[in-house]
């Protein structure tokens, strides 16, 4: 039995991809997943817009009680409803702010909120500061009103006071003038009365209600479901953990029924040889991708708001990613095991830090940069878009562009890599 345990740490040490996922993977994984993993948002651009914006951005940032939550990043006066909507469609900002003219009514009488709810903790995180906001604003006004009680309280305090003292007097004087009067002497001053008493004019107090459905206008996703933010990207997620999984074991198949040599002298050259094998599950994969996305919009009521031909467009770039990524791990893998192992290593990183579950603003730098660089995050950016924002090419073109880029670059380094094998004859 130690001879067998001896066997198997040796060929555990040969094989270092195997080493490496065992040992250096679950601590790479756990730095970080451990810094994604976080749902709080602490930053929400807003816009504000309308006759009394740059008041009302005033009085947003004095009484703010979490400075760093909501961000100004532009005050436009000439913004209206429609521009508002423009601007979270192209997602230019988290949230439009819109202030009508300058007065003394509640701060929710005053503006109206226009919030991206296809961000969905973003959207919750803007809904309870600015919930935050109309309280700091009745906290605010009842101090005022409390004030201008005990204004007036201490006013008619003073005018009692006042009105005693003159009766005090009045009643000296009538006994002076009696008295006078019976001994001839001079009759007395009279006593001066009091000023009329000048009560503080008492405002009305409004209190402003804290239901945000009063001044909260959430877009593209009212009722802020998680499955309309979800499956957008889940269709994503499907395909790219099937693609990428089949196409993987494809190559390493050839190698290991001995059929990749009869590929080797084969007159074909190797971009040839993984058009013909891609080719299938390319046409695989469009109809599983219609397939889930009709399913998806179907089960759960999303509303398909966008164009079909972005999505269309976007969608064939993000399969040919995934069958990209899939043939070039296929060609570096020995066995199906391994080829399994990386395609895991491919997928997993995806799930966590393509917004998909956790937003990128709530990530650190260094790990949203990560993101990024996935093909996920942008087919996410533009399948949410297209079914829940209606957005045009205008603010699609660029992630449609580095999905282009991406398989580009994955099918030029598998045909590089497989130039390789075949020159070899079929092997590493």
């Amino acid at each position: 039995m130690l001879a067998v345990i001896r066997k198997e740490f040796r060929e555990l040490a040969r094989d270092r991809r195997t080493l490496a996922l065992l040992v250096v993977l679950p601590m790479l994984l756990l730095i970080i997943f451990g810094y994604a993993a976080n749902f709080s948002v602490d930053r929400v651009a807003v816009v504000v817009g309308g006759e009394g914006g740059a008041a009302l951005a005033e009085e947003v940032e004095l009484r703010d009680a979490d400075p760093a939550k909501i961000h100004i990043i532009r005050i436009d006066s000439t913004l209206d409803e429609d521009a508002a909507v423009r601007l979270l469609r192209d997602r230019e900002a988290d949230a439009v702010i819109l202030g009508t003219a300058v007065s003394a009514e509640p701060i929710t009488n005053r503006m109206r909120v226009f919030v991206d709810g296809s961000r969905l903790f973003t959207a919750q995180a803007t809904q309870a500061a600015f919930v935050q906001l109309v309280g700091a604003d009745a906290r605010e006004r009842a101090r005022d009103a409390q004030a201008d009680v005990a204004a007036a309280r201490a006013a008619g305090e003073r005018a009692e006071g006042n009105v005693t003292q003159f009766r005090v007097e009045l009643t000296e004087y009538v006994e002076s003038l009696v008295r006078s009067s019976e001994t001839g002497s001079p009759a007395p001053a009279e006593p001066v009365p009091p000023e009329e008493v000048t009560f503080p004019e008492l405002p009305e107090l409004s209190i402003p209600s804290f239901d945000p459905d009063e001044f909260i206008t959430m877009l593209f996703n009212p009722d802020l479901k998680t499955s309309w933010v979800m499956v957008p990207g889940l269709t994503g997620l499907i395909l790219l953990f099937v693609g990428t999984m089949i196409t993987s074991i494809g190559l390493v198949r050839e190698r290991e029924t001995g059929t990749l040599e009869q590929l080797a002298v084969m007159p074909l050259s190797p971009s040839a040889i993984i058009f013909g094998k891609v080719t299938p599950y390319f046409l695989l994969a469009i109809l599983n991708m219609a397939a889930v996305t009709g399913l998806g919009v179907w089960l759960f009521a999303i509303p398909f708001a966008g164009s079909v031909l972005w999505f269309a467009l976007a969608a064939l770039a993000f399969l040919l990613v995934v069958l990209g990524v899939g043939v070039l791990i296929s060609s570096a893998s020995q066995s199906t095991g391994q080829a399994i192992q990386m395609a895991i290593m491919f997928v997993v990183p995806q799930v966590l830090l393509s917004g998909l579950i956790f937003p990128l603003e709530a990530m650190p730098a260094i790990i949203r940069s990560i993101g990024y660089a996935l093909p996920l995050t942008w087919f996410r950016e533009v399948s949410q878009g297209v079914m829940l924002r209606d957005a045009q090419i205008d603010s699609l073109w660029l992630p449609i562009l580095i999905l282009v880029g991406m398989a580009v670059v994955a099918f030029g380094a598998a045909t590089v890599r497989m130039r390789r094998i075949l020159t070899h004859g079929g092997a590493r």
